[in-house]
């Protein structure tokens, strides 16, 4: 963001939290990019993208608008419309996850077929902080 505008909303770029959520944002738009990217690679276009989604040309173009906000399943469909896995995984600050017992990584890894008479496999790794 901006600093000037971000003074003017009152923001504070330096804030820890506020740092987070920029970073997260960045991630969030870097994965779009990296899915566009693939389907251009690929030679697919928007609407190829839209049949294998079932949706229509506009809405894949809206998808692929940087500043949006996609649906998690969303993404997924693009994914597998254009042929590529998307993993996730969470990560808990140190703080948290040595005052509990959550976890300080748990990755979810699992692919799915575009093929419907193909079973999805998922698996699911939980990580404790050192001591």
């Amino acid at each position: 963001m901006d600093p000037h505008i971000a003074e003017l909303l009152g923001i504070d770029l330096d804030d820890p939290e506020v740092q987070r959520e920029n970073a997260a944002i960045d991630r969030d738009m870097r994965l779009i990019e990296t899915l566009v990217g693939i389907r251009r690679q690929r030679g697919l276009t928007q609407s190829d993208v839209a049949e294998r989604m079932g949706r229509s040309q506009p809405a894949v173009s809206d998808f692929e608008r940087l500043g949006g906000d996609p649906h998690l399943s969303t993404i997924r469909r693009y994914a597998l419309a254009i042929g590529v896995d998307v993993f996730h995984s969470v990560s808990v600050p140190e703080e948290v996850s040595q005052t509990s017992s959550t976890p300080a990584k748990i990755e979810v890894c699992g692919w799915e077929s575009a093929r419907p008479q193909t079973s999805a496999t998922a698996s699911i790794s939980l990580t404790r902080a050192a001591p």
